[in-house]
């Protein structure tokens, strides 16, 4: 089964400025020493933010995370705690409040939503409709960041204005704009990684009922995968590379490309257990039968399910061993393209 590396999307804009004070300021101060405070509290996060996504985004699955997880709320927590010593400028409290607010909010989101998305990264490799709705928590994780996050600068601005602070800011940070790329690189992966993962549950199914001799399951499943992948090949029509990266729109293609492929081939393997299973019948008949009672016909009709056996049995081989090689090689050619995309447009930490 294909597995995904599956991040939580987190995209907000932070602004960049020039003063950075280290320590809690114990008198009132200036406003940019005020305002450079909480934003130094935010460029902290923000740099944790980028490792820990980083690091998922480039094959760490969010259950081993965990620890880094754990890393990033303690983070929280010390700038909320900062941020509520920070006295008001002038009586002014709005700033550190929209600031505390977000942090709340991203509390929130790591300790209880993000902790639920990591119990479902398990669950959601057994079915389309789990991983879906496993990419779709993590859509509004980042959707509830970005609406929390969106009073910030209007806060700062603001802040800024009424205190006479000219501000000397950049449309966006370097690091935020290695957060919005990461944002919109899971966002591409996710997209085609869905593309190829319908028909790769049913391919899995239908492997599973071969395994189990279930004719009839096998047989919905090897139609269902193949649908699935057609559907999934006609989309693929309509995705554009990313950048001009196309490395994983082909890759999807060649898994899908080989699932249409093995849907015609599986039969085979089915044949081959109805087959078998008329050998083993036959086997059975005639050795129930003493052999001084067994005729030339008992013979030779044993000896030609034998026969038969061998031939199904000699294809069954050859036609497993090929789909296994071909289905290797696709979904390692998936991970691979995968990888150096990943690399290529997910900025390291």
């Amino acid at each position: 089964m294909i597995r995904t590396t599956l991040a939580l999307i987190i995209i907000f804009v932070s602004l960049a400025y020039s003063v950075f004070p280290k320590e809690l300021p114990h008198a009132e101060g200036t406003a940019v020493e005020h305002m450079s405070f909480l934003s130094d509290l935010e460029e902290t996060l923000s740099l944790k933010y980028m490792s820990y996504m980083s690091e998922v985004a480039h094959g760490g699955r969010a259950r081993k995370m965990e620890k880094r997880r754990q890393e990033l709320l303690a983070a929280v927590r010390t700038a909320i705690s900062q941020g509520n010593k920070l006295k008001p400028f002038q009586g002014d409290a709005t700033l550190k409040t929209a600031y505390v607010q977000y942090w709340n909010v991203l509390l929130s989101v790591f300790n209880e939503d993000y902790h639920k998305i990591v119990d479902m990264e398990e669950i959601a490799e057994r079915s389309y409709d789990d991983m879906e709705a496993y990419l779709l928590m993590q859509e509004k994780a980042g959707e509830r960041l970005d609406q929390a996050y969106a009073q910030v600068p209007d806060a700062y601005r603001a802040f800024a204005a009424n205190h006479n602070v000219r501000l000397n800011e950049t449309e966006s940070s370097k690091l935020s704009r290695k957060l919005q790329q990461t944002g919109k690189v899971n966002g591409y992966v996710n997209k085609l990684y869905l593309v190829h993962f319908k028909s790769t549950v049913q391919e899995g199914n239908m492997i599973n009922a071969f395994n189990g001799k279930d004719i009839n399951g096998m047989e919905q499943s090897r139609e269902a995968m193949k649908r699935y992948a057609e559907e999934g090949l006609a989309r693929l029509d309509t995705v554009k590379g990313f950048k001009g990266d196309g490395s994983l729109v082909t890759a999807s293609r060649k898994v899908l490309d080989f699932q249409v492929a093995e849907a015609a081939s599986f039969t085979a393997l089915s044949d081959f257990i109805i087959k078998a299973d008329d050998y083993e019948k036959a086997r059975k008949a005639f050795e129930a039968k003493p052999a001084a009672k067994r005729t030339q016909a008992d013979v030779d009709s044993y000896n030609k399910s034998v026969d038969t056996y061998n031939q199904v049995l000699q294809n069954y081989q050859k036609v497993n061993d090929d789909l296994n090689k071909k289905r290797a090689a696709v979904l390692t050619n998936w991970d691979n393209s995968k990888k150096r995309f990943m690399d290529m447009h997910v900025p390291h930490k």
